[in-house]
């Protein structure tokens, strides 16, 4: 006891705060994350724009010129993309909703099929009796996934309002980023502004090259998993392959909720064209873990995969979907925040 060293008034004070903090943050989530979300894929935007507008700036062009010369290439690509690429995305998704009512009709074949085969086991009343019900639920499951499509997609095209202030605030993120830095490190000390850029720096250089690394390999994986349901004849593979490519963002979790559709898709199709989707999956996926990868990203957060595993979890109880995106970016700016606090200490 004697060795033992009580925290000192300022750590205590700043493990308070922090855990103040976060109770309030999740005490208020609701209300807090539907405001917060735009601009978080603002910076989304703003850090995957930001190494061309620097690009232009160091040839000596004004930075909001600079900024200018970007957006208007990137709309012009997303319009480009617009009149070749959403015409098929509606077919599908327009196909896909007309098809739900015959998905549910065979989800509700295979169930009992299921149920059918089970019973004929003669297996004791307890056991039937737990499968049936848990049966019954998983129906009650699929059908409201099925069901939950055309509202998620109605939902989608409800938030165009914040789907327009994504790029404006982005704009404005990269147009005043010296500003903003200068804001933040006014509310700091005098004696302490040199080590906040010091800070700023380290966090910018380790984020930066994990979002846009990131990206990278979403739209890598997206276009390969595409190519390879066009190949085997699997329906909706715009649709699944953009899918894929946005939830591969997330670590671990992402290739395996981005999977689940196609698979389910896919089995109800047929047992052989499960097994097709099954091995473009598993294709790509090893393609991702093994070459795309540790080719774009390497090690770039340095944080250990149980970390990372905790994050995804705690950001999903805070946010749902939005938290599983920004979990990891998050836990990394948190680390090293505390790193560079530890090394000043």
């Amino acid at each position: 006891m004697d060795n033992f060293n009580f925290p000192s008034p300022r750590n205590l004070l700043i493990w308070g705060g922090a855990a103040l903090g976060l109770f309030l943050l999740y005490s208020w989530r609701a209300q807090i994350i539907p405001a917060l979300t735009p601009f978080l894929f603002a910076l989304l935007l703003a850090y995957l724009l930001s190494p061309f507008v620097e690009a232009l700036e160091k040839r000596k062009v004004p930075r909001t010129l600079a900024i200018v010369i970007i957006y208007s290439v990137f709309i012009a690509a997303l319009v480009l993309a617009g009149v070749y690429g959403i015409p098929a995305i509606v077919n599908e998704v327009n196909g896909l909703i007309k098809q739900l009512p015959a998905l549910t009709q065979q989800v509700q074949e295979l169930l009992a099929a299921a149920e059918e085969q089970f019973n004929h086991f003669n297996l004791p009343p307890t056991i039937n009796e737990t499968l049936e019900n848990n049966l019954l639920k998983l129906q009650g499951y699929l059908d409201s996934l099925l069901n939950a499509i055309p509202q998620f997609i109605l939902d989608l095209f409800g938030r165009i309002v914040a789907v327009i202030l994504i790029p404006i605030l982005s704009f404005y993120m990269l147009k005043d980023v010296e500003l903003i830095k200068q804001g933040l490190l006014n509310l700091a000390p005098g004696g302490q502004r040199g080590r906040l850029i010091a800070l700023f720096s380290r966090i910018d250089e380790k984020l930066g090259a994990w979002i846009r690394g990131q990206l990278t390999v979403g739209f890598i994986v997206g276009f390969l998993v595409f190519i390879g349901l066009e190949i085997i004849g699997m329906d909706f593979a715009v649709v699944l392959g953009i899918l894929v490519g946005v939830t591969n963002i997330i670590p671990y979790f992402g290739p395996i909720i981005g999977a689940i559709p196609a698979l389910f898709l896919g089995l109800l199709r047929s047992p052989l064209m499960f097994v097709k989707v099954l091995i473009v999956q598993v294709v790509a996926q090893q393609l991702e873990s093994n070459l795309i990868t540790p080719q774009v990203l390497g090690r770039q957060l340095g944080l250990h995969p149980l970390l990372i595993i905790f994050s995804l979890l705690l950001g999903a109880q805070f946010a749902g979907i939005a938290g599983l995106l920004f979990a990891v970016p998050v836990t990394a700016v948190i680390r090293e925040v505390i790193a560079f606090w530890r090394e000043q200490v």
